[in-house]
């Protein structure tokens, strides 16, 4: 293959992805289709096939592209001289960012076909990546805790701050005028009242 019709070829496959994280943010990702990004980027409907053989594999790039950004994030927040505890409250706003930037990426991550009723190889290989490194901070943070105690301590910060970032996705918490919600936004606050429980000693 000549270099310019490889340079064709990847640069349809990243219009194409550009077009579908464009459709996810306007409508998310149950009525994306292939034959819908041909349309987008202005090519046929077979042109796309070349790099996603079914809807499955696009969704899957597109998952794929945001675990890779908040892996980004969290690289940046591990490469820092900060403390164990304080890279743990920065990973955990980091998700609830990306979150509330990202909520049709996020079901297409964690709420879609990509994950029921089986999780994509692929994408556990991601969970399991945020999990260690989630995991590493616990241990750093808590002298002589072993591996299966800080495993706990992990999910049950993981559960706060997924729970906590879903809730508020879905409407589930949002400000109230009689005062049942506070109107300011409360991510930090959870953040910290979660980690204080998760690193408390036995």
């Amino acid at each position: 293959m000549s270099d310019k019709k490889q340079y064709h070829r990847d640069k349809l496959r990243n219009s194409l992805l550009d077009a579908g994280r464009a459709y996810l943010k306007q409508h998310g990702h149950n009525g994306l289709s292939i034959r819908t990004l041909a349309q987008e980027v202005g090519v046929s409907p077979g042109a796309p096939y070349y790099h996603f053989p079914d809807r499955r594999s696009l969704l899957l790039a597109l998952a794929t592209e945001g675990f890779n950004e908040m892996l980004a994030g969290t690289e940046q927040v591990l490469a820092g001289k900060a403390s164990p505890a304080d890279k743990l409250r920065r990973m955990g706003l980091l998700f609830i960012r990306f979150a509330e930037e990202n909520p049709h990426l996020l079901d297409l991550m964690y709420e879609s076909e990509l994950t029921t009723p089986t999780l994509d190889p692929m994408l556990l290989e991601f969970q399991r990546a945020g999990h260690n490194a989630l995991r590493e901070q616990v241990v750093g943070a808590l002298d002589g805790v072993d591996k299966t105690h800080a495993d706990v301590r992990v999910v049950a910060y993981w559960s706060a701050i997924y729970g906590f970032a879903t809730m508020r996705k879905k409407g589930v918490l949002r400000p109230s005028d009689d005062g049942a919600l506070p109107s300011v936004d409360i991510a930090e606050t959870i953040v910290d009242i979660t980690l204080r429980a998760v690193l408390a000693p036995d």
